[in-house]
């Protein structure tokens, strides 16, 4: 996942809305750094990081809410999230397909058919993007520079507000913890994973007020988000082969079978390093940690 642009000269004393303008400014400028890589074909990385820089602003644009009117430009960044995701997720099964492939000689023709079924919808959601892109550099990125020099809120950049703010989040995902322990389900881990990266992202947005307290929490949180996305990917490619095993052609249905043990193992092993990763949180005690960081 590429890191976001660091953002100099702001403390724990900066004032929210000079932090907004600031902060606002750079997650914008790494949203529109991979626009080059989609002009024409849609390039996979470009699409990923762009997909990525997107979640960013939008954790941004909801944080600094009470700096000026943010909801429909917010609303606006997640139309091209969405559109992104769309794309992006058919890359990751295709890619994942592919390295399957690849020495299976006797399913190569059936394994191709069940390629080009998955990526049926790929065109229409590419130019689903397409216009979205056109959208977001005619309307919103207009909109929303014109909207930066309004933003104020004379508030203290590491206030209280902010401090309550985290430890609310933190809260969220401590809760998802428990329901991911009690029930490990792909519902629970998705679940869990929305909120562990919300956390993530708004740490980063205050990571220039809290200093180095932060930047020793996002070391404990990027492990467990990473797998937990690996795990999300795992899900969503076992749910396919399994839909794929019932309702597909005949080839298809048998390149499927073929490929279910091989999912169905992967998606053991990304679930065991997340159990693992959770244990390691209780036994060493890390949202007590993080909640102490925040006081």
């Amino acid at each position: 996942m590429p890191p976001p642009t660091p953002i100099r000269g702001l403390g724990p004393d900066t004032a929210v809305g000079d932090a907004a303008r600031r902060i606002l400014a750079g997650r914008l400028a790494d949203v529109r750094h991979p626009e080059s890589q989609l002009d024409g074909e849609l390039d996979e990385d470009g699409v990923h990081d762009m997909r990525v820089a997107t979640r960013r602003l939008r954790a941004a644009l909801q944080v600094f809410q009470t700096t000026g009117k943010l909801t429909r430009l917010e609303a606006d960044v997640k139309r091209l999230q969405d559109a992104l995701g769309d794309v992006r997720d058919l890359h990751v099964q295709d890619k994942w397909l592919d390295t399957a492939a690849k020495g299976k000689k006797d399913a190569s023709k059936a394994l191709a058919g069940l390629r080009q079924s998955h990526l049926s919808g790929l065109k229409g959601k590419e130019k689903k993007l397409r216009a979205e892109l056109e959208r977001w550099t005619d309307r919103t990125v207009p909109r929303l520079l014109k909207k930066l020099d309004t933003l104020e809120d004379a508030h203290r950049f590491s206030g209280k507000r902010v401090r309550s703010h985290l430890r609310q989040r933190l809260r969220r995902v401590e809760k998802r913890l428990v329901r991911y322990a009690d029930a490990p389900d792909a519902a629970s881990a998705h679940a869990l994973r929305k909120d562990l990266k919300k956390l993530r992202y708004e740490l980063e947005i205050f990571q220039p007020a809290f200093r180095r307290t932060v930047g020793a929490l996002l070391e404990v949180l990027v492990p467990l988000q990473d797998g937990l996305g690996e795990l999300h990917d795992a899900d969503v490619r076992l749910e396919l082969f399994e839909r794929a095993a019932a309702e597909a052609p005949p080839g298809q249905r048998k390149a499927a079978r073929k490929l279910l043990p091989q999912a169905r193992d992967e998606r053991a092993e990304r679930s065991a390093e997340i159990a693992r990763e959770v244990q390691r949180w209780h036994a060493e005690a890390i949202p007590k940690r993080l909640r102490k960081a925040l006081t």
